[in-house]
């Protein structure tokens, strides 16, 4: 069965070079420690773009892309061992390539979960816009969902302390006027859960500013209010899609 999708912006990748990991160095440190990451695999590139278990390929899924001939666009592609397949499509980027794969249990229903990662053809300061395909497992198919963010690894895969489950660790980059009177650069970490249909704002979980300072830098900004904040994030959100569509 292919799911019903809703439509995606295609941005630029920050995988696999310097950029992920300047990009990493960026993300917010929870009680002086890296936040802590989701349980996961990280799959393993094999011929033609066939994304495989690093430790039994042919036990678990493969994950890949393909393009057809004449098409405007690509599909992301699990195929199970015991022959089933679930698709979505996916925008002609770069084209028919993934970045990264990982799989685990996001919405701890005890069955695999997974995430392709796609590359985009734009750059920016110290990281790219990306697109995360989520594949969701529900009862005997796939919900898949597909966001925008700057860079996406298995540091944005993370674990919410309260509730031990999976939160997605989203970020986007803003300008704005700061209570300095100058103007700084902030990479914004958004939290967002599965709700079974989509990805969800954490409002229990503020989202964290962290200036760019041409430094790894991982504490919270303290040259914004909320106001400033609230300001700086509506300058440029007309022109970004949001996390869910």
């Amino acid at each position: 069965m292919l799911w019903p999708l809703l439509p995606v912006l295609a941005g630029a990748a920050c995988w696999g070079g310097t950029n992920e990991w300047i990009a990493a160095d960026y993300t917010p440190f929870l009680n002086g420690k890296p936040w802590p990451r989701f349980p996961i695999v990280g799959y393993v590139e094999g011929p033609s773009n066939v994304w495989v278990h690093p430790s039994a390929p042919k036990r678990f899924p493969t994950v890949t892309e393909i393009h057809d001939p004449d098409s405007d666009f690509t599909t992301v592609v699990i195929k199970f061992p015991d022959g089933r397949r679930f698709k979505t499509y996916n925008e002609f980027v770069l084209g028919p390539y993934l970045s990264a794969v990982y799989c685990g249990d996001f919405n701890g229903d005890g069955r695999l979960d997974f995430v392709a990662v796609k590359p985009g053809s734009g750059c920016g300061l110290a990281a790219e816009y990306c697109t995360g395909v989520f594949a969701f497992s529900h009862e005997s198919d796939y919900s898949f969902t597909r966001i925008t963010t700057m860079g996406l690894g298995p540091h944005d895969l993370v674990v919410d302390p309260r509730t031990k489950t999976f939160r997605l660790m989203h970020t986007a980059f803003r300008q704005g006027e700061s209570t300095d009177g100058r103007t700084h650069s902030f990479w914004v970490h958004g939290f967002y859960k599965w709700d079974s249909l989509r990805f969800q704002r954490d409002e229990d979980i503020r989202a964290i500013w962290v200036q760019y300072l041409n430094r790894p830098n991982h504490e919270a900004t303290k040259l914004l209010t909320e106001r400033l904040k609230a300001k700086a994030w509506a300058k440029d959100s007309e022109a970004e899609a949001p996390i869910d569509w």
